[in-house]
This record gives C-alpha cells, sequence and structure tokens, in this order.
C-alpha cells in the first residue's frame, strides 16, 4: 500500500502563499500581512485531524461479470473490511474506472471491529472495449481540501465488453464446392467419409470394428467416420479504416463475430481473419470467448493510399485462402465499398470458394449493389443482416 503526500495542490499554495504573505508583512512592517499569514496557517493546523488517524481498510474488489455484451449491465462490487480492533469513521473509498476516465466516489458511513460492508458501483457498457477498474483507493480529507491522505487498494481488474452478436443459421452443405471435402480429427461425427482408426469407445458400432487391427493392435479397433460434407467457412474481417464510414466497422465487428460464433456452436469449421491476422483456423484455435476477446480489441488501420485498397482487400483473401486449405465458403465483412473494388476481388478468388460480401453501411444510407459472382448482403444493422444471411441460408 503507498501512501501520498498529504498535503494538496491548494493546500502547498497555501502555504507558499502563507510564506510570502509573512515575508513581505516583515519587510515592510504591514500587520495585515502577518495576520494573513496566521489565518493561512491556522487553516492548515485546523486540517491536520481530518487526515490524522487510522486510515487502514481491506478493499476487495469483484466484477458482476467479468465479460458482458455491449448493453448489458455489469457492476463492480467492494467488500470493504475494518481489519482492526477499533472502530473507523467515515471514509471515502474511490474507484477509478479508465474508460471513460471517471472516478466513482463511494461513502462508507462508519465501520465497527471487524465489520464488512459492500458497495457497488454500475461500470460502462455502451462501446465493445476492454475497461480497467481500478485502484481503489481509501482517503481522507478535510472540508476546504488542503490536506488528504490515501491508499491504494484493490488492484485493477478488467471488464470485457464484447461485440454484440445474434444467433444466425449455418451454411448449408449445398453452398460447399466440393461436397467430398476434406476429413479431420475436428469434422463431425457421422457416417459418410472413413477418417481413420481409433480405440473403441463406448456407445460406437460393433459394426464399424476393424478386427485385423485389433488383433495387431491387442484392442478393439473401429473405423471413425465422419460427416465431411459441411463446408468450411472462412470469414475475412475488413481491417483498413478507409473501407468503413460512421460507425459501421463496430457492425462490421458485430457481424464477423455472429457469423464466426454460430459456426463454432454448429460445430462447422470455420476460420476468421482481421485483415492479415487469424483470430482461429485451422493452425490457431479458440473457444468462442476467445474469439469475441479479440474482436473486442480489434481496431482499423488507417493511412493506406486510396490507390491500394482493392489490392490489399485481395491480398488479404488470397493469403486467407492459402492459411485455410479446404474453404469452400468465403465471407468477406466490408464497409461501404464501391462495387468495382468489391468486383475485382470476387473475379480473382470466385474460382476457388463462394463469395459472399456483407457491407456494412451507415444507419440509413444503404446503397444496394448487386455483385455478380457473389451473394451480397447491404445492412446497416445488425437485425437487418441477421434477416437476410438468415433468408439466403435456409
Amino acid at each position: 500500500m503507498l501512501e501520498r503526500l498529504p498535503l494538496t495542490r491548494g493546500g502547498a499554495t497555501l502555504g507558499v502563499f502563507a510564506l510570502i504573505a509573512y515575508a513581505a508583512g516583515w519587510r515592510f512592517g504591514w500587520i495585515e500581512l502577518m495576520v494573513l499569514t496566521a489565518a493561512c496557517l491556522l487553516a492548515l493546523l485546523i486540517a491536520v485531524p481530518f487526515v490524522v488517524g487510522r486510515l487502514r481498510l481491506d478493499v476487495q474488489r469483484e466484477l458482476d461479470p467479468q465479460r458482458v455484451t455491449v448493453g448489458e449491465p455489469a457492476v463492480a462490487i467492494l467488500t470493504v473490511t475494518n481489519p482492526s480492533k477499533a472502530p473507523v469513521g467515515w471514509r471515502s473509498i474511490e474507484d477509478r474506472v479508465a474508460s471513460p476516465g471517471e472516478t466513482v466516489t463511494i461513502e462508507i458511513s462508519g465501520l465497527a471491529a471487524g465489520e464488512t460492508r459492500e458497495a457497488m458501483h454500475r461500470l460502462p457498457t455502451s462501446q465493445r472495449g476492454v475497461i480497467s477498474v481500478g485502484p481503489a483507493i481509501v482517503a481522507k480529507a478535510d472540508p476546504l481540501g488542503l490536506m488528504r491522505r490515501e491508499v491504494r487498494q484493490a488492484e485493477p481488474d478488467t471488464l470485457w465488453v464484447h461485440p454484440r452478436v445474434v444467433a444466425v443459421n449455418p451454411v448449408p452443405v449445398g453452398i460447399a464446392k466440393d461436397l467430398e471435402g476434406p476429413t479431420s480429427d475436428t469434422s463431425p461425427a457421422g457416417d459418410v467419409a472413413f477418417h481413420t482408426l481409433r480405440e473403441y469407445q463406448v456407445g460406437d458400432d460393433h459394426r464399424h470394428v476393424h478386427w485385423l487391427s485389433s488383433a495387431r493392435a491387442g484392442s478393439l479397433m473401429v473405423r471413425h467416420y465422419v460427416d465431411n460434407r459441411r463446408p468450411h467457412l472462412t470469414v475475412v474481417l475488413d481491417d483498413r479504416a478507409e473501407s468503413y464510414r460512421g460507425e459501421s466497422f463496430e457492425l462490421a465487428v458485430e457481424v464477423a463475430g455472429s457469423i464466426t460464433v454460430n459456426s463454432q456452436l454448429q460445430q462447422q469449421p470455420i476460420a476468421l481473419r482481421f485483415g492479415s491476422n487469424p483470430i482461429i483456423g485451422q493452425a490457431v484455435g479458440a473457444s468462442a470467448d476467445d474469439v469475441l476477446d479479440q474482436l473486442t480489441l480489434v481496431q482499423p488501420e488507417g493511412g493506406l493510399d486510396q490507390s491500394l485498397l482493392n489490392q490489399s482487400l485481395l491480398n488479404k483473401c488470397q493469403m486467407a485462402l492459402q492459411g485455410e486449405r479446404g474453404t469452400s465458403a468465403i465471407v468477406i465483412v466490408t464497409g461501404s465499398l464501391e462495387a468495382d473494388e468489391l468486383l475485382a476481388v470476387v473475379g480473382q478468388i470466385g474460382r476457388t470458394a463462394n463469395v459472399l460480401i456483407a457491407r456494412c453501411w451507415p444507419e440509413g444510407q444503404v446503397e444496394a449493389t448487386a455483385l455478380p459472382g457473389a451473394e451480397a448482403f447491404d445492412i446497416d444493422s445488425l437485425d437487418r443482416f441477421q434477416i437476410a444471411w438468415n433468408r439466403v441460408m435456409q
């Protein structure tokens, strides 16, 4: 615990003023300045009793919950305990919230010896982001604010405000270019394609026992079949600030998150890239919370020359396809790009995989444009995306 100097800036200013007044009064013999000096020193003296005495309190903080979706309630619960054998009087506890950069003051009227009391305050969740809460400061100050003692308690905690996601239908089998897709250990169990031999597990179909391999291994071995018809979906979230207008980047993050999280829930092969950076894919494993944590941190990058926008997006999509072998459908989530810019991308990558493009517009400014060779979603809200996507993915 760290204690700060009791004298505040106001108290220090008053002390300096008292010294100047005393020097001037002594030099010129002005009684009025000597009286003013005495008044300043008296004010500082009166402030002392307000900051002396026991200050120690044990303060613990818990965030409930630690991860929320934008707009959902979250609170910080402070548990304040008096660990001493004597009661303590009124105390002020300041809990600092890094974003939007404010301090929440909680007044504790008094605690008996060993008494514990809880207090809470609401946390801001109106915007996506990571919010640091704390440290909590136990403070004592005089009414004029000339002196202040404070002790740091309850180290900072982190609140994750995730982007909103909505339930969307999985991509149907029919959208895949290769219905005899690749098999892998992560493919859902089924009866379509033979993948490997493995040891028998309770519940396995006895008709799948491979007797020759069982005799060699000394234990029952069964043929493991998987359903390889589910399409491998790759989502590319455009990371260039120049692609977006207004708050449309936030909508793009929500769209990418909705597709990815729902594909995970459906156990469908899924990859998500923020520009050139993989968030989840064949080489990067991640849970739904991990994906949302990463999407909470993303911010668009600016400064790209306008003439390079189209080529840059094409490069990012090609890198995604190279890194995610077996991709049958690629979803490009971007802002209100011109149709010509996107058609060049579709012309190149459409030979390899089905192309779906979600163009995110500022609210009320949608300009729907046909994109031959791709399934286009021009949307200005997450609800409209949900309706449009589910209508296509029936």
